[in-house]
């Protein structure tokens, strides 16, 4: 199978695929209130079954960690790109709680796109977590240009989990399901599929970046919120204190952001990609760096890319080296985060004591986030 087949069959929902990331889980009596005061989420107030997105984050703002939660009985889930860190990050704040934290390395974690026989399936082994990605939840806000159709609009993703112990089991499952359809199969868009795929870390990431999904995995020491418009879904900025909030609730008022996420359409001649951390230029030298990049079915080489704010809006070019050559191509430059630096919520003044309520504009999507 082709790139092109398992994104595809991805976007159908005859695929499941690796994603790279991992899961923890966190139970006692204190986790709703503790989980709430250490991150940027409401998540005491979670019905079962929903899903939510937190970060957390150092004294001066900057995201440590991240990660999706989804509660299964009295149990959180969390989803991240870095469970490890995070998990050593929680028990290092655990003090008194009565909290108890569990790495579950002896789970995958495997991603579908809606609808999909795969989300019955992998919900025998944990709860399902459905990305609330790119609508404006409860709570949050949007550096995006506000008369922007976002191109995760239709970005249906969702995380499960399959025991390592019984990848071939759960394989010989979702085929003996997928067998029921009528291959080859015939796409809205003009693809014919020949069987179900299981894909690769690449193919979740070619389909997220077209929809500038940012991960835990894109971040660095420096990655503020606003810079890669996460507080869409995984900032509340009307709940409590937490660590960083201080700074989250400045920028929100003051605007600015020192950074700005940007969408990379990269020029195809070579068939080399560039790695996390290519620098970006201008005409007038460096501006930034390359996120993460990966070839996508219909757009080709395609990146998520960090630069200044104030860097110029046309075309970038993007140089890396790789042993003794060096490589550059140029990459078209399309907004993420409003050159403007000014959120949707405007120079709203935000209480930072007590942060009264301010709901989502209504031009902001209502996204059932329940799974």
């Amino acid at each position: 199978m082709t790139f092109v087949d398992n994104q595809v069959a991805l976007l159908s929902g005859l695929g499941v695929c690796e994603t790279g990331l991992e899961v923890l889980t966190i139970s006692g009596p204190d986790a709703p209130s503790w989980l709430t005061t250490l991150s940027s989420q409401k998540v005491a107030d979670m019905p079962a079954g929903e899903s939510r997105e937190m970060l957390f984050l150092d004294a001066t703002g900057h995201v440590s960690h991240t990660a999706g939660i989804v509660w299964a009985g009295e149990v959180a889930w969390l989803f991240s790109a870095d469970a490890p860190g995070l998990a050593a990050f929680l028990e290092s704040m655990k003090f008194h709680s009565r909290v108890e934290v569990k790495l579950r390395s002896d789970l995958l974690v495997w991603g579908f796109f809606a609808p999909s026989a795969a989300r019955e399936v992998l919900a025998e082994f944990g709860p399902i977590w459905a990305d609330p990605w790119p609508g404006v939840t409860a709570g949050g806000t949007a550096y995006s240009p506000r008369d922007l159709v976002h191109p995760g609009e239709s970005y249906a993703a969702y995380l499960g989990v399959v025991p390592r112990a019984q990848l071939p089991q759960v394989r010989a499952r979702l085929n003996s399901v997928w067998a029921d359809c009528s291959w080859p199969v015939e796409t809205e868009d003009g693809y014919s599929l020949s069987a179900p795929v299981f894909a690769e870390v690449s193919d979740w990431d070619a389909l997220r970046i077209a929809a500038w999904r940012p991960y835990g995995r894109d971040i660095d020491k420096r990655t503020l919120p606003h810079e890669l418009d996460w507080l869409r879904t995984a900032v509340h900025l009307n709940k409590g204190c937490y660590c960083g909030q201080e700074t989250v609730a400045r920028i929100v008022n003051l605007g600015r952001p020192p950074r700005r996420a940007v969408f990379l359409q990269l020029d195809g001649a070579l068939s080399q990609l560039p790695p996390p951390g290519a620098e970006l230029f201008s005409a007038d030298g460096r501006v930034g760096s390359v996120l993460c990049c990966a070839n996508h079915f219909e757009d080709g080489p395609i990146a998520l890319g960090l630069v200044k704010r104030a860097a110029p809006l046309g075309q970038l070019s993007v140089s890396w080296r790789a042993g003794d050559e060096e490589f550059s191509l140029p990459a078209l430059q399309r907004l993420i985060v409003d050159s403007s630096g000014v959120s949707w919520r405007g120079q709203v003044s935000v209480d930072r004591k007590g942060f009264f309520d301010l709901k989502p504009p209504s031009a902001a999507r209502s996204l059932n986030i329940g799974g």
